[in-house]
């Protein structure tokens, strides 16, 4: 049945007269790598498909070895990629798409008019990766809602969430909040959504944990319960999660099987734009304004950033000039934070010098 299916793939592929490639692996249960091969290709009635046609083995992870994997699937399916390969996309490691010893590089040096794709998802993902690395708050308030969604999803302490949630909020539907996944950045904007809509669910949750007769349960509620009555705390979710409010809706679409190349650009930047757009003192400002009236919402007794103790360095000899400090705290959040997460997207365009090549050579279709 198998075979059927994989030679009616190939029909349909040599109808097509070009396509394009798709190469990953994966470790499977046994812990071998798996190498997979998806023909990309339009149909006779105009419509994209993607077909997994092939999977093997892969014993050699170097850029050869996969390259040698991919010609053994090609000739013994009769694949002609040297002539009817247009185009070829992986993700973004060394041995796939190195310039020198990279399976794109010993393709094109088959077929010269295979042009390389980078995996704009996964383009995507290592930006907000990037993004949020680079600002220490930010990757304390990630490493924060981790240690919240471990600690909220044991079955029992689950319970009393759905139950306080149903308490506080009897007309929403109740929601149960995810694991993070360290490949697919959208699970972290739809947890901080949870976050946001549950918040006060999530306290009253703590409330009752906090209560608990066991010392480590106990323990980690107050220490968790602390965290989310802060005011820094729930200032970086409502940033972090506008951001995501514009890079979520791209990651969809770019991993979608429909997918335009085109447009793909066009939404990329178009992102970037509007998060170019947040930065500046008025948009900075609605964030403050917004995170301290859900302050009050919610009855925090903390509404405000902790005021900064002015910590002046010691001049070494020879030095006659001193650093300005930063004392206001809010200042001090939108420069080092605010402003710092922000300017990464600046840095898109040397990142990935492969997007700007491709709007060169087809920048007249836009």
């Amino acid at each position: 049945m198998g075979e059927m299916i994989r030679e009616e793939i190939l029909k349909r592929v040599r109808k097509a007269g070009v396509f394009s490639i798709n190469i990953d692996t994966t470790t499977d249960v046994s812990n071998l790598e798996q190498f997979s091969l998806v023909l990309r290709f339009i149909n006779e009635e105009g419509q994209i498909e993607e077909r997994l046609t092939a999977m093997k083995v892969a014993h050699d992870s170097t850029g050869l070895g996969m390259f040698n994997v991919f010609c053994d699937i090609c000739i013994k399916y009769n694949i002609d990629w040297e002539t009817k390969l247009c185009a070829q996309f992986y993700d973004g490691a060394a041995s796939m798409q190195g310039q020198y010893s990279g399976v794109r590089s010993y393709v094109q040096e088959k077929n010269p008019n295979a042009i390389y794709v980078w995996c704009f998802a996964h383009v995507l993902n290592l930006f907000v990766v990037d993004t949020c690395d680079k600002c220490s708050s930010v990757r304390n308030f990630f490493g924060e809602v981790q240690s919240l969604i471990t600690y909220m999803r044991a079955r029992k302490r689950t319970a009393i969430f759905l139950e306080q949630q149903t308490k506080c909020n009897p007309s929403e539907r109740p929601y149960r909040i995810k694991n993070f996944s360290t490949t697919r950045w959208t699970s972290h904007g739809r947890a901080l959504s949870v976050i946001s809509k549950k918040y006060l669910a999530f306290l009253k949750t703590l409330e009752e944990l906090i209560n608990s007769t066991d010392r480590e349960t106990s323990s980690t509620a107050s220490n968790l319960y602390r965290i989310m009555t802060s005011f820094k705390f729930i200032l970086n979710l409502f940033l972090m999660e506008n951001i995501f409010s514009h890079t979520t809706p791209l990651s969809i679409y770019l991993q979608s099987s429909s997918i335009d190349f085109i447009q793909a650009i066009t939404m990329v930047d178009v992102c970037a734009k509007k998060l170019s757009d947040l930065r500046n003192e008025q948009s900075f400002n609605n964030l403050v304004t917004k995170t301290k009236s859900f302050a009050n919402e919610i009855g925090l007794v903390e509404c405000k950033l902790p005021i900064i103790r002015s910590r002046r360095r010691k001049l070494l000899p020879g030095e006659v000039a001193s650093d300005e400090i930063i004392t206001n705290p809010y200042d001090q959040f939108k420069i080092e934070v605010y402003y710092v997460v922000l300017d990464q997207q600046l840095a898109r365009d040397q990142k990935f010098p492969t997007i700007i090549s491709l709007r060169l050579k087809i920048g007249f279709l836009v």
